[in-house]
């Protein structure tokens, strides 16, 4: 899968066409008006390159593009020159497109059966968890600085519109150990009063008993939806949109069934 920036400069490309085209402006005139050959416009319209601020401000006055739609293509342009965050983190390259595309989400739909979702696990948390498996010291401090990571990016603003289920074992289990259980559920409560999040809970056989996944919808429209599968084996994509669709319909089915966080924990 491509990168996050790639992701980026090809969704402000396709924004950039189709303002142009909604507005019947062909590419040299739109060239000419900012004092530019048709060649370079073309490359930003492909996502080759990105334009600066300056030039989106421009064309998308040219376009009649609203001040939320320039702004939200000057963030695109901003955020696409952002590399290697993941790289420089040694995050295996299997895992690299789902992180990248957390940054460029507009809605992450994400379910979960006996484990607490990791973009609000607490550092706690996510120790207790580390505890069960074969990590050495150090790769557990790499998993932990990843998860600081994905937390801060995925929570900065805009927050994209996150939807995360999970079953009421993976609270149960925390049972006998109190002190994690109090500060994951105010980390869940903290997470579910963000504007445009929520948290339910399963309590009953669902939709999805065969096992978790999460899907990821770009922040264009242009762009489709993938599903994200973890095994222990490792992980794998899934893009073709009739598989997806199924997908998109058990994360409904099991959303529509599943209990409120504070419905739950009251």
């Amino acid at each position: 899968m491509a990168t996050a920036s790639t992701l980026r400069r090809r969704t402000l490309g396709r924004k950039l066409r189709l303002l142009r085209e909604t507005a019947g402006i062909k590419v040299n005139d739109a060239a000419d008006h900012i004092g530019l050959d048709r060649t370079t416009l073309q490359r930003w319209e492909r996502g080759i390159t990105a334009p600066n601020g300056g030039n989106i401000i421009a064309l998308g006055n040219l376009y009649r593009a609203t001040d939320a739609e320039i702004s939200r293509m000057k963030t695109l342009a901003t955020r696409s020159a952002e590399r290697g965050i993941w790289e420089s983190a040694e995050v295996p390259a299997e895992l690299r497109a789902l992180y990248e595309a957390e940054g460029t989400a507009n809605l992450i739909r994400s379910l979960e059966m006996d484990y607490i979702p990791g973009l609000v696990q607490t550092p706690e948390y996510l120790s207790a968890a580390q505890s069960h498996l074969k990590l050495s010291e150090a790769d557990a401090a790499k998993v932990h600085d990843v998860w600081k990571k994905r937390q801060a990016i995925v929570f900065r603003h805009p927050v994209p519109e996150i939807r995360l289920v999970f079953g009421q074992s993976a609270l149960l289990y925390l049972n006998g150990l109190p002190e994690v259980k109090r500060g994951q559920v105010a980390r869940l409560r903290e997470v579910a009063s963000t504007p445009g999040v929520e948290i339910r809970v399963m309590t009953g056989i669902h939709a999805a008993m065969t096992g978790a996944f999460t899907i990821m919808t770009a922040d264009d429209l242009l762009d489709d939806p993938f599903v994200f599968l973890e095994s222990l084996d490792g992980c794998r994509y899934v893009e073709e949109r009739h598989v997806v669709s199924e997908f998109e319909w058990t994360f409904s089915a099991v959303w529509k069934s599943a209990v409120p966080l504070e419905e739950y924990l009251t």
